[in-house]
């Protein structure tokens, strides 16, 4: 016959809903992550409060900077783009959705942002290197233009197709 001691306590393998929301991380990589969050939210505050007043500075109302659609309207307005970007913008964010169009949508985007913030950075007087700035790292471009002393100046000398802007002789300007 077997015997074994009653008083020993073997672990629990039974987890708390707590135990699998956070898949066993540490108490440190928990930390780590709600601050890690913060910073982030704290980010997207600022860089949506520096666009209030970029849109401000530019003559429109800070509040639409809330409404979705508008917003780029809106934006598009401000770069002095023609307003068939919209579309594009719309269309190429939506195709970031199909998985095997991930990639190519993915640098789609990232070029129509660049053709909305180059033409924005020209609107307030900055460098094609401070477009890449608004594009990559908004929440530093932003608030340097929404808080700095950058003043909007519509009738800055800008292209409607922005970056895709050609030439007479058929190259890109």
């Amino acid at each position: 016959m077997y015997s074994y001691d009653t008083n020993l306590i073997t672990p629990s393998t039974t987890t708390t809903s707590l135990d699998a929301f956070f898949g066993g991380l540490t108490v440190g990589a928990i930390i780590l992550w709600v601050f890690l969050g913060l910073i982030v939210l704290a980010a997207a505050i600022i860089t949506i409060i520096a666009e209030c007043k970029v849109f401000t500075k530019a003559g429109e109302k800070w509040w639409k900077v809330f409404i979705p659609v508008y917003n780029s309207w809106i934006q598009a307005k401000i770069a002095g783009l023609a307003w068939w970007w919209l579309p594009i913008f719309l269309v190429v964010s939506a195709l970031t959705e199909i998985a095997t169009l991930e990639f190519v949508a993915g640098v789609a985007v990232i070029l129509v942002s660049f053709n909305y913030n180059f033409n924005i950075a020209k609107k307030f007087g900055k460098s094609n290197g401070f477009a890449l700035l608004l594009t990559f790292l908004p929440f530093i471009g932003y608030p340097i233009l929404g808080f700095g002393t950058a003043k909007y100046n519509a009738g800055a000398d800008t292209d409607k197709n922005g970056i895709f802007a050609i030439s007479k002789d058929g190259l890109v300007k």
